[in-house]
């Protein structure tokens, strides 16, 4: 079983992307995994291990006020 937000966002800024998985990992007090890509380095994609359903503007909120930039979150739930 699997349950997890994943997060989707664009910032040029390492220091940027190093702040958000900081912060999420702060708040919620979970492992963010990071999914480096070198096709699109502005494009950043994270999993927040946070098994606790409903946190998607949560998660939106912090991330878009460090980047600056629109946020996409998921919810995943494999085990339905």
């Amino acid at each position: 079983m699997k349950k997890l937000y994943r997060v989707y966002y664009n910032t040029y800024s390492d220091e940027e992307h190093r702040r958000v998985i900081e912060e999420l990992t702060r708040r919620f007090g979970v492992e963010v995994i990071d999914y480096p890509t070198i096709v699109v380095p502005e494009f950043r994609f994270i999993e927040v291990k946070l098994e606790e359903e409903g946190k998607e503007e949560e998660i939106r909120s912090i991330v878009s006020s460090i980047t600056n930039s629109r946020v996409k979150v998921d919810w995943i739930d494999t085990s339905r």
